[in-house]
């Protein structure tokens, strides 16, 4: 199984990642901030990401693992179907998530954040989750993904993903 958790920034996209990795079996998180995290950055981040997942997943499939928790960010649904069709060849179930939270929801989770910070980023990123927002809920049936609200705690998030997909 591949899940992809799509969402803006401060969303709470590596928090339930990290864990429905710890509830599923012969599971690994992939963080897709983390994979690109590169000074300069690729020319292409979206290509480099890409590429780098199905190397990731098709390394970590032949040392056993089954499951995968992808996090990161993608604006279009060119973007995402293109890292469908690439991991489409890796034998495994893919579903992808948009996180949903309420705005006021969203801004607090970044404050909260930017608290246990060194660097004082939170003008940039309240700017940043604006356009995000913007360009992942500007529509219905986006292509960025199943709906999925986030406002519960993790674990009853993780309780309720899992019971969707059928997979514990």
């Amino acid at each position: 199984m591949i899940i992809i958790l799509n969402g803006p920034l401060g969303i709470g996209k590596s928090t339930l990642a990290e864990a429905l990795m710890e509830e599923i079996d012969h599971c690994v998180m992939l963080d897709g901030d983390h994979v690109i995290a590169m000074n300069p950055p690729p020319p292409n981040e979206v290509e480099y990401l890409h590429t780098a997942l199905s190397f990731l997943i098709e390394h970590h499939k032949s040392h056993g693992y089954r499951n995968f928790v992808i996090n990161h960010i993608w604006r279009t649904p060119d973007d995402l179907d293109d890292l469908c069709r690439r991991l489409s060849h890796i034998e495994a179930d893919i579903r992808s998530f948009l996180l949903t939270l309420p705005l006021q929801e969203n801004l607090r989770r970044i404050e909260v954040r930017q608290s246990a910070r060194a660097l004082d980023e939170q003008a940039f990123e309240r700017h940043t989750v604006m356009e995000e927002r913007e360009a992942l809920y500007a529509r219905a049936n986006s292509g960025l993904g199943e709906e999925l609200d986030v406002s519960a705690p993790p674990e009853a998030l993780v309780t309720a993903l899992l019971s969707r997909l059928d997979a514990k």
